[in-house]
């Protein structure tokens, strides 16, 4: 399969319908996660003390089943007759087991199980019966089964267990290393206030990346989000935090959220969601990890790549310290309460009112969407939104219905008329055209239809202009870097990319316009005070905007952000805003998805309005009119000449302009 392929319209119910969500080589896949579960299973077992070996001998056999499955999917490879059923709109099931619930939530709550991680205990061992007997049945792929889809079936199988055990085994190791290393926060217990800051945001919701935050105080927190302030603790008060992996809803589902708000984050599942909860373990609300990271690889590498000899570990640099680089354990130390893990999200206090609403339509119908199992607030929409009925489940499985083919009429999101518009559209540009052209002219519906028409082509233009310029905010800067060109770098790095001071905040910008902020050295805690040009073996690879703890807020790639090697602009931004500089030592860290590195291949992409081609049918069907106008009424004629302007013109002034963004600066 395509990386790039549109997602399959039906919400995944299924363990095969999930791996298949996921796009990219469902092989290639499940291998990745089968080889990943094993390397946590095995950091588990070099960590856990010598009186635990004996709990630790029932996953062994865990361990070398899933090096088995890995070298049995290394030969397997997608047969014609696959690669085209995965092709098909509608992918065939075979009665397996449907998979409801992407994560699993308790029905007692912590307090009353007793469990040092919440759910472990009745969770790993069918946990591990399961990914066993999905490994053993991987034997059953050396047979011929016709065409279809039964080795997607099995390697799926492999891949949600694999997955599941990897997110519990994660957590369990966690917990172990918080036993037997503790550490305490630095700085926190002294501060009266921590605050997070949203991860990075691009037009038409980069307001978000400066307005939304998790704000720790005694007693309290407040979270600001796109859909107001909620303050938890007031009333009833938090007694401890629980954290869990994965979050609710998993990230390969973001693309099914009807109104598509979201884009998959790097780490989401793997860094999770941590739950505010009571007295009694109930969960007040949660918030996912990864929203409130810049950069998430980087940030999480940090401890492996600046402590001489120190060896990746999954589960410690993801689960431990991902809540501390997050600022999260010293939000902890502000309330006051301990962090607990669990293998499940502990259920919910009240009743949830968060995420998409569930719908009385039965699984694998396209009006399916089930109910939100956590209450997780996030800070804002990654994307403009669909509204109205175009945020309906079974408008957003027509739309990937229509992703999956040539006509593509979706001139989405819009505004909440948007929909409704768009569907009669067509018949409207017919009717209004002849109708004006001829005989009913001064008739009323023919005016209405001409109108419809109108609306039908200006709206998806007006409403973006609308939702860009209510997201611009323009703020006088103290002080500004901005890197300019670099060798094979292209125009939009230059004439985007910059670092921001604003006499409070610091905020760096993307070539691709997304930005986040962090606060300044007036933050007594998380507050950005130092930049550090990190060095690897005398080498210079990244300028890292380091907080009072020494942690990394933000990293940027040296030879994009000082192409020249001179560190004098660099340097007046520092003195400006208040920011020492020095050099670091710190390993070169891998990364695969940034939005401030034009080298990686982030997944969020941001929107500059209605698509096109949805806007060139439009165009096409005022085109097909016009022929049958020419001898009517001319007004008729230039309107409908006026429309097709107007839906393609701007599309086209777009398309070269982001061509010409495109071009690259000629390496020497």
């Amino acid at each position: 399969m395509n990386e790039q392929r549109p997602v399959p319209p039906q919400y995944p119910t299924t363990a095969t319908l999930m791996l298949l969500a996921d796009r990219g080589d469902p092989f290639q896949r499940t291998s990745a996660q089968a080889a990943s579960a094993r390397q946590v299973i095995t950091d588990l077992l070099q960590l856990l003390p010598a009186d635990q070996r004996e709990f630790g001998e029932q996953f062994e056999p865990a361990a070398h089943a899933l090096a088995h499955a890995v070298a049995t999917l290394n030969t397997w490879q997608l047969s014609p007759q696959e690669a085209t059923v995965l092709t098909l709109p509608t992918v065939p099931s075979w009665g397996e087991a449907p998979m409801l619930e992407d994560v699993w939530v308790g029905r007692e709550p912590p307090r009353l199980t007793g469990e040092a991680v919440y759910g472990f205990q009745g969770a790993i061992t069918p946990l591990l019966a399961h990914l066993l007997n999905a490994i053993r049945n991987l034997e059953q792929g050396s047979y011929a089964y016709g065409a279809g889809l039964r080795r997607v079936m099995l390697a799926a199988a492999v891949a949600e267990f694999a997955a599941r055990v990897e997110a519990a085994v994660s957590i369990y190791t966690a917990a172990v290393w918080d036993f037997e290393r503790p550490s305490m926060p630095t700085g926190a217990v002294s501060s009266a206030r921590v605050e997070l800051r949203s991860s990075p945001r691009a037009h038409p919701q980069a307001r978000w990346a400066r307005a939304a935050r998790v704000l720790f105080l005694p007693g309290r927190m407040e979270i600001t989000t796109a859909d107001g302030l909620e303050v938890i603790g007031d009333q009833v008060p938090i007694a401890g935090l629980m954290h869990v992996v994965p979050p609710s809803p998993r990230a390969v589902l973001t693309a099914y959220d009807p109104a598509e708000r979201y884009t998959r984050l790097a780490l989401q599942d793997e860094l999770g969601a941590v739950h505010l909860c009571d007295a009694d373990g109930y969960s007040l609300g949660a918030i996912a990890v990864a929203d409130w990271l810049s950069q998430p690889e980087l940030q999480i590498a940090q401890q492996v790549a600046t402590i001489a000899g120190e060896r990746p570990m999954a589960a410690r640099d993801r689960l431990v310290w991902g809540l501390q680089v997050s600022g999260i354990v010293d939000g902890a130390a502000v309330l006051g309460v301990p962090i607990r893990r669990g293998v499940m999200h502990p259920p919910s206090r009240a009743p949830i009112t968060t995420g998409t609403p569930a719908t009385s339509s039965p699984p694998a119908t396209p009006g399916y969407q089930p109910r939100a199992l956590i209450r997780l607030l996030r800070p804002a929409p990654h994307h403009q939104p669909y509204r109205g009925t175009a945020a309906k489940p079974q408008a957003a499985h027509k739309r990937r219905q229509q992703r999956l083919k040539t006509w593509r009429k979706d001139t989405g999101p819009g505004s909440v008329i948007n929909h409704v518009v768009r569907g009669a559209a067509p018949a409207a540009i017919w009717i209004g055209g002849l109708g004006s052209a001829y005989l009913f002219a001064e008739t009323i519906w023919a005016r209405v239809c001409l109108l419809w028409a109108i609306v039908a082509v200006l709206e998806p233009w007006l409403w973006w202009v609308f939702e860009h310029l209510r997201d611009r905010h323009p703020r006088r800067m103290t002080a500004a870097y901005r890197p300019g060109r670099y060798p094979g770098g292209s125009r939009a790095f230059a004439g985007r990319a910059a670092l921001l001071f604003d006499g409070t905040n610091i905020g760096v910008r993307g070539p691709q316009g997304h930005i986040a902020w962090a606060a300044g050295p007036s933050d007594a805690h998380l507050g950005v005070v130092a930049v550090h040009r990190l060095m690897d073996g005398g080498m210079p690879w990244a300028i890292a905007l380091v907080d009072h703890g020494g942690r990394w807020r933000f990293v940027l790639p040296i030879a994009q952000w000082v192409p020249s090697g001179d560190l004098g602009g660099l340097a007046g931004f520092a003195k400006a805003a208040g920011l020492t500089v020095a050099d670091a030592q710190a390993h070169q860290v891998p990364v695969t998805e940034d939005v401030f590195d034009e080298r990686t291949q982030s997944t969020q992409q941001p929107s500059f309005g209605p698509p096109t081609r949805g806007m060139v049918i439009l165009a096409g069907w005022c085109l097909m009119v016009v022929p049958l106008t020419l001898a009517g009424s001319r007004l008729a004629t230039f309107t409908l000449l006026a429309l097709a302007a107007v839906a393609t013109v701007p599309a086209a002034a777009r398309w070269l302009w982001h061509r010409m963004l495109a071009r690259r600066t000629p390496v020497n």
